[in-house]
């Protein structure tokens, strides 16, 4: 009977991750300043899809004018943003193959062509070289969605940009 048991909570486990999929989706735009081949800033514009904009911005457009103000934008960021801690903001930075800790700053939620907008930055200096940055959640509830097209990169010179386009994000 205890051998039965764990063979399904063994099943259940495994058919729970093949069957995931994510609920929401995220395009997810970085901009990278850069300066003597080493990180500055790192900007990151979190665009989600229409469907969660459509209710989160019902939910926290509180005075339904199309914008967040001061105390919407602070409640966001306290109630929404932060607990993705624990998820490390759906982002996984190695440099030399070791993680990189992560803390956002000057968050901001905006609404842009009635999607929902999180903006924010990561302040620290990082080297270019050996380094990999990667945007997902292990759960798979949310779809983290890069293109190259929407990597910027500033200091650089443009073959250097798809250069390191490709190492720090692996996009062609």
């Amino acid at each position: 009977m205890n051998h039965v048991l764990k063979t399904i909570i063994l099943l259940m486990l495994l058919f729970t991750k093949v069957f995931s999929h994510p609920h929401t989706f995220i395009e997810v735009k970085p901009t990278i300043e850069i300066k003597n081949e080493k990180i500055d800033k790192l900007h990151i514009k979190w665009i989600l899809d229409e469907m969660t904009s459509m209710m989160l911005i019902m939910e926290l457009d509180e005075d339904a004018n199309g914008k967040f103000d001061k105390n919407e934008n602070t409640y966001i960021y306290k109630n929404y943003f932060s607990s993705l801690e624990k998820q490390n903001f759906y982002m996984k930075i190695l440099s030399n193959k070791s993680d990189v800790s992560i803390n956002p700053k000057n968050f901001k939620a905006s609404i842009e062509k009635d999607k929902l907008i999180y903006s924010f930055d990561i302040e620290q200096k990082i080297d270019t070289k050996n380094l990999k940055i990667d945007f997902e959640d292990e759960e798979l509830f949310v779809g983290m969605m890069l293109e190259k097209d929407y990597i910027k990169l500033r200091g650089v010179n443009k073959s250097k940009m798809e250069q390191l386009k490709k190492e720090i994000f692996g996009v062609n």
